[in-house]
């Protein structure tokens, strides 16, 4: 449903697919879309899309969300395979979908079966191009993080496909009712991995070692000081050819940041969002 205040803006409410369908009918160029959860829902929207246009999704690459399905990793592998750019945010919230340089929409709802169909959902679409241009830069910027969005290719992102079912099967807690859009509930603690290797062991090289090093500690809370005082000497003895190891470090948890399996709090503070 669209309710038209003004030449320029648009208020958009459930179904939000209708909206999306019908403005991607005029799509010549562009369609750039920020979305913390994906799955088939928006893969059948942009079916009908032009193969002349350039679609880039950003979202996450959590593998917590995929494991317990409120994001699908099998959704975003078919769109990379099939030409679209995939660019991963952690800590994404915001749900914005623009349309070349004409139109955008501001919302509530994510590029899923509820967030296009049956959850009430409401946003704001605009049609001033300044407004336009203005909020394709901050999707592509990554809305003011630290970092900008990182490319995953249809290579990486098949890459994650065993962490996620070794992930999934040390959680035999996950609810097995419907997931959630918006899990948020479900992250507020660590989850608990209940002391099973397999999902650490799952990863190898840097990656492994820097998480096998994090599940250690005796806090989810930690300092990148307090890494680097107690896993510098670690990395050294298994790398004792790497001379740049505080770089490999900070690489190592931006890493496990859009795995989603730590947080960056700020001022150099970090959480792990899994525990033994």
């Amino acid at each position: 449903m669209t309710s038209r205040n003004s030449p320029t803006l648009e208020i958009v409410t459930t179904p939000t697919e209708h909206w999306l369908r019908d403005s991607l009918r005029a799509c010549q160029s562009r369609l750039l879309v920020a979305s913390p959860y994906v799955n088939n829902a928006f893969a059948q929207v942009i079916g009908e899309v032009s193969s002349s246009v350039k679609i880039t999704l950003v979202t996450k690459t959590d593998l917590r969300d995929f494991a317990i399905g409120s994001s699908k990793l099998e959704t975003l592998c078919d769109l990379a395979n099939n030409g679209v750019r995939i660019l991963s945010l952690s800590g994404l919230h915001a749900k914005v979908y623009v349309l070349d340089r004409h139109r955008a929409l501001v919302t509530s709802a994510n590029a899923t079966w509820s967030g296009m169909h049956s959850n009430w959902e409401c946003g704001v679409a605009v049609s001033q191009r300044t407004a336009v241009r203005r909020v394709a830069r901050l999707v592509l910027s990554g809305f003011g993080a630290d970092s900008p969005p990182k490319e995953f290719s249809a290579h990486t992102l098949t890459q994650l496909r065993p962490h996620v079912d070794a992930l999934r099967s040390t959680m035999p807690s996950i609810p097995t009712v419907k997931v959630p859009d918006t899990p948020e509930a479900l992250q507020d603690t660590p989850f608990q991995l209940n002391g099973d290797r397999k999902f650490v062991d799952s990863f190898s090289g840097w990656t492994g070692l820097t998480l096998e090093y994090v599940l250690s500690m005796s806090s989810d809370s930690f300092t990148l000081g307090e890494v680097y005082a107690g896993f510098t000497p670690i990395a050294q003895r298994r790398y004792p050819g790497n001379n740049h190891v505080p770089d490999k470090i900070r690489q190592q948890l931006q890493r496990l940041r859009q795995l989603g399996l730590v947080e960056f709090l700020g001022n150099g503070e970090y959480r792990r969002t899994v525990k033994p």
